[in-house]
């Protein structure tokens, strides 16, 4: 074996064990805080979203003043460098079922007897400077129904990167169990991203039927995963065999 091949097949072990190791972020809500916002408690239906929910991933598990938050895992490596908002025209609240086969969403919450109206539900993805958000997709679901909503949009500052109007929302027990969109050959992609979930056409006390959940998204450039003991040893023993065949040659 030559010394190109040796330096290959070592680069090509590398370059593994960063992919093997990498995961994504997925938002799946699993866990509010008490009432007194010092402890973080299983979904509570109707307790606020921590807003820290989704900030600087870097594992499945990351502790937080109170105790931990949980995230699923893709394959676009998780996001340090990438915080999360929620907002809406009134508040932001979580809810456990109801919601075709979701479980734990978000919704815009109206108040009751409230003059507003929870016309959108908002999710802003915001990266530190020199990196982009990378989104590979989200879905939605009625509860215990089908709806169809004004719209569904992402943004990245004046720019619409994606638009549907007239969004059909499943949720009822027989048909599927909720409406996905999905982005993974061409994620959107930008410094800033905001999905936009536009119920205004609802009736008020029926806008926060439409639940939102697993939001999976990367950033770029991706975060850098350590290596595996085994490829450190292999890569750094070609590149020893490299030096010994060029003293010998000299």
């Amino acid at each position: 074996m030559n010394i190109a091949t040796i330096l290959s097949v070592a680069l090509a072990a590398t370059a593994a064990g960063f992919q093997g190791a990498a995961q994504a972020t997925v938002l799946i809500f699993d866990q509010s805080r008490s009432a007194t916002g010092t402890d973080v408690v299983p979904i509570v239906n109707g307790a606020d979203v921590p807003q820290d929910y989704g900030d600087n991933v870097t594992g499945s598990s990351m502790a937080v003043p109170g105790g931990a938050f949980t995230y699923g895992s893709g394959g676009e490596g998780f996001t340090p460098n990438v915080t999360a908002e929620y907002f809406s025209d009134t508040n932001v609240v979580m809810w456990a079922t109801g919601y075709g086969d979701l479980t734990n969403v978000l919704l815009a919450h109206t108040l009751p007897g409230g003059p507003t109206a929870a016309n959108t539900l908002n999710v802003r993805l915001a990266a530190a400077p020199g990196y982009d958000v990378q989104l590979f997709g989200f879905d939605l679901a009625g509860y215990f129904v089908d709806y169809v909503i004004n719209g569904v949009s992402v943004l990245s500052g004046a720019a619409t990167l994606f638009s549907q109007a007239d969004v059909s929302v499943e949720g009822n027990a027989t048909g599927p169990g909720h409406t996905a969109f999905d982005f993974p050959a061409a994620p959107l992609s930008g410094p800033e991203l905001l999905i936009r979930i536009d119920v205004a056409n609802l009736a008020i006390g029926s806008q926060d039927n439409i639940g939102l959940d697993n939001i999976r998204f990367g950033q770029m450039p991706p975060a850098a995963v350590p290596l595996p003991a085994a490829t450190w040893l292999f890569g750094s023993g070609c590149l020893g065999l490299l030096g010994v065949v060029r003293h010998r040659r000299s």
